[in-house]
């Protein structure tokens, strides 16, 4: 008689996982939508209309609008504690005009999600759907924060300024943000610092004008400006701790009129990146003081303007910890990976840190499938990813972060 083989069962989904995963067709819906009708920093009236909608067809009737300008929050009550934690989505598109042949590709010219803000904000409506759903098992009250205006705005910001942290008073908070150098479908758990301190510098190098033949005669501010350019990069590279993390970029420079004369002004605009304070502080100091003394020595003058931005990003511990777990509980293990490096890019979800002073965690979804062709950065104008496998991911994600971050 034939031995009767074992057939394994496929491993069960959490709860969680396989609630997230019956919204996938509304996950892909949300998403598309605001795809299609993306809005810049401050101006997500459209989007936001469309959350509230959204939220109200689910079930969830505590929202409150216009916080923060264009912000919007939505509490969800759990029967038992009265823990309140929250989770974050930013809402804005990029000033970029997109090339993808897709069916839902921006309808509204030199405007895109290239970011993956729609998906951020597709997955924090599931989160409202998994949560409401869960009636009695919710161990307390999780805020969904709908937030305007991450691309430069500081929009996180404005809504902390809002009262957006307050009654009920949020004990921790959450967030994830997709990412384009990580697999589709695994989560990136990174510790410490996450993204960099972001400062905006306008310089301008006065010169004075002349016969381009009789350059004694002048100050060439396009030489002079040259030197500068090159003293910056020689002070961070050679100055400056090497083991700190920095940089200084410039990204226009203007100056001039005509061939033969000299220019008598020039015109730079760039950012600073850091993450240790030391490293920032040495820039800075080079920039407002001794740089100003090697533009006069070549007859210049130098004026500066450093505008400060966002602050760095760094993760705590304790809600790390809890996200992680979720992660695993979600994902497993092998999908679930830590992240060692930091970026030099700038994330206004710091200031829930900072400015509302309660613990945070940033996490990582991945979306790149260079199978399915979606191999494009952020910030260009095919950007795009699977969003049928990972929006339930991150959806579950969230949902099962803010169970584990009230101790659930």
């Amino acid at each position: 008689m034939a031995k009767r083989t074992r057939t394994s069962k496929s491993p069960k989904k959490h709860p969680t996982l396989a609630a997230a995963v019956k919204l996938r067709p509304k996950l892909v819906q949300w998403r598309r939508h605001l795809h299609q009708y993306p809005e810049p920093s401050m101006q997500e009236y459209e989007t936001a209309a469309y959350v509230v909608e959204q939220l109200r067809e689910i079930g969830l009737d505590e929202i409150k609008t216009g916080v923060g300008e264009t912000g919007v929050t939505c509490m969800v009550r759990g029967t038992k504690g009265r823990k309140t934690v929250a989770l974050r989505a930013d809402m804005d598109a990029l000033e970029i005009e997109e090339e993808s042949d897709v069916e839902y590709a921006s309808r509204k010219p030199g405007l895109m999600h290239a970011c993956g803000h729609d998906g951020h904000t597709a997955c924090l409506l599931g989160v409202g759907a998994i949560l409401a759903g869960m009636g009695s098992k919710l161990p307390g009250n999780v805020k969904l924060i709908f937030q305007p205006g991450e691309e430069g705005a500081g929009g996180a910001l404005k809504m902390i300024q809002d009262g957006c942290l307050q009654s009920p008073k949020v004990a921790a908070i959450a967030g994830l943000h997709v990412d384009t150098d990580t697999d589709s479908g695994t989560i990136a758990i990174p510790r410490g610092y996450v993204c960099a301190q972001t400062d905006d510098i306008d310089m301008t190098v006065h010169g004075q004008s002349g016969h381009a033949a009789a350059p004694d005669k002048g100050v060439d501010a396009i030489a002079v400006a040259s030197q500068a350019l090159i003293a910056v990069q020689q002070f961070v590279a050679r100055h400056t701790s090497s083991t700190d993390r920095k940089l200084v970029t410039f990204g226009t420079i203007e100056g001039g009129t005509r061939r033969n004369i000299l220019a008598d002004s020039v015109n730079l605009e760039g950012t600073i990146r850091s993450l240790e304070p030391e490293g920032r502080e040495a820039i800075l100091r080079f920039l407002k003081h001794d740089l100003r003394k090697l533009v006069g020595a070549m007859g210049g003058r130098l004026t500066v303007r450093i505008m400060e931005g966002y602050p760095p990003l760094v993760n705590d511990d304790p809600i790390v910890d809890a996200v992680e777990a979720a992660a695993v509980e979600i994902a497993g293990r092998a999908s679930v990976v830590p992240q060692n490096k930091a970026g030099l890019g700038g994330e206004d979800f710091a200031y829930f840190s900072t400015e509302g002073e309660i613990p945070v965690a940033m996490v990582h979804l991945g979306i790149r499938d260079e199978k399915k062709g979606f191999t494009s950065p952020g910030h260009s104008t095919t950007f795009d990813f699977d969003d049928g496998k990972v929006l339930p991911i991150g959806a579950a994600l969230l949902a099962q972060s803010a169970v584990r971050m009230l101790g659930g």
